[in-house]
């Protein structure tokens, strides 16, 4: 059995723009907080309050996907909890994120289009499907894949 669990999965809104960084080159960073409410009752209505998430991404996908994320964006963010500490005049200070291991962009805004979608999801099928060769195993059998 497992000592330590550290995974995180959250569906939330992005809070503005995500930032891309390149700290050292070929080395893409994306940082973006997003809100997840919680839902709470109280008396006879349930009410909604927001929790913010600080997420780091890193990697070519984080770089290839920044356009995609902007505010307002639905985004589901899976990874782990990193906590940095440091201390400044004296004073400790910390601060808990996520780690991204993968993003993905979901639903834009109520009321917009889905114009920041990554160009693929954008794009038309192409006219004809591609042509693919027949594979056969050892006896001449066709295979399915």
């Amino acid at each position: 059995m497992a000592d330590n669990i550290n995974v995180v999965v959250e569906t939330g809104r992005l809070t503005k723009a995500a930032e891309l960084k390149y700290p050292r080159e070929g080395f893409a960073v994306v940082n973006f907080t997003i809100a997840v409410n919680e839902s709470k009752k109280k008396g006879d209505e349930w009410i909604q309050y927001p929790n913010y998430f600080d997420v780091t991404f890193t990697g070519n996908y984080a770089a290839a996907i920044v356009n995609s994320l902007s505010k307002g964006r639905e985004v589901t963010v899976s990874g782990e909890l990193h906590q940095d500490r440091w201390e400044k005049d004296g004073q400790k200070y910390s601060k808990v994120i996520i780690r991204a291991n993968n993003v993905a962009p979901g639903r834009p805004p109520k009321g917009e289009s889905d114009s920041s979608a990554p160009a693929y999801a954008q794009s038309e099928p192409p006219e004809s499907e591609p042509d693919f060769q027949q594979q056969y195993d050892d006896e001449g059998n066709p295979i399915p894949f």
